[in-house]
């Protein structure tokens, strides 16, 4: 019972809580946030202030907001799998240390989220002019889209720049190599999924379908989910490829089940396509998350 009591009223979590450099990273994390709107801005043709402010623009919002989050996902890898010292340094060399780690990563993080942008608006919306659709039509429906490929993107390259350091040189190739890989796998399912729709996905979002948006950027997130899974777990190329073959395979029985099971009565294409029903695409998309995050514990660990 002592022992209980202690533990309910130890102080040492309040000393841990209090140190400065909690909010010495927390600068560190908001300069790279500035950093992360600065390229969305070089890298885009529109003003962004303009496009959120005076225009009211809600497809560049959604877009925009899956951007930054993604860039604070990669950030919480950063994080995550940054050093604590080795006990042989001053603290404060370890600290400055860390910061450096955490600032470099940072920015090859949204290097690379930048690059999986453009990636994704070359050839997973490669039918229409994605910037035309966000600022001249306002389409929420390639928001949604640009929505969940930040984030899975985010999640691979998180992936790809977690785990053990070789050294610098092999660290980045290794990290740009896994994120290439996982950028594949998303153009590809990207095929796969309009394989296995009965209706043109590009061009029900191009004529401002935000259901089918929704559809398929959670979608995208899910195989984010799963390929940033497995390589949080393991290296193999043979496996992934394996693991990318079991993952589309089990989204497309996740999809199936939904549009019999959950959604009985109609069909779930038609209700994205002809009805534009984007709370039956929202729970199809989210199934398709929650069975994702299950395939992890299951299939991996």
């Amino acid at each position: 019972m002592e022992k209980f009591i202690n533990v309910l009223f130890d102080t040492e979590p309040v000393a841990w809580l209090v140190q400065f450099e909690g909010a010495v990273y927390f600068v560190v994390v908001f300069l790279i946030l500035y950093f992360a709107r600065l390229m969305y801005d070089m890298l885009t043709p529109f003003s962004l202030n303009d496009q959120l402010t005076s225009r009211d623009n809600k497809a560049v919002a959604v877009s925009f907001g899956g951007y930054m989050a993604g860039v604070l996902l990669v950030l919480l890898g950063v994080l995550q799998s940054g050093g604590v010292g080795n006990g042989q340094t001053p603290a404060h060399v370890d600290l400055i240390k860390d910061l450096l780690d955490t600032l470099i990563w940072g920015v090859i993080g949204v290097a690379l989220l930048n690059i999986a942008r453009l990636i994704n608006d070359t050839f997973i919306l490669r039918k229409f002019s994605v910037i035309k659709e966000l600022t001249d039509d306002r389409n929420i429906g390639v928001g949604a889209v640009l929505w969940g490929g930040y984030l899975g993107s985010a999640l691979i390259v998180q992936a790809a720049i977690s785990g053990e350091s070789n050294g610098w040189g092999m660290d980045i190739a290794l990290s740009v190599l896994y994120f290439l890989i996982g950028q594949a796998g998303f153009i590809l399912y990207a095929y796969i999924f309009q394989w296995q729709t009965r209706f043109d996905v590009h061009a029900e979002i191009e004529r401002d379908n935000a259901a089918a948006g929704v559809s398929f950027g959670l979608s995208l997130l899910a195989v984010g989910i799963l390929l940033a899974g497995y390589l949080h777990h393991y290296d193999s190329i043979p496996g992934f490829f394996v693991w990318l073959v079991i993952s589309w395979f089990v989204l497309a029985v996740s999809r199936y089940l939904s549009d019999k099971w959950v959604l009985p009565g109609a069909l779930l294409d038609e209700e994205i396509a002809q009805d534009g029903n984007w709370g039956a695409a929202l729970v199809e998309g989210s199934i398709a998350v929650v069975i994702a995050l299950l395939m992890i514990p299951v299939f991996l660990i």
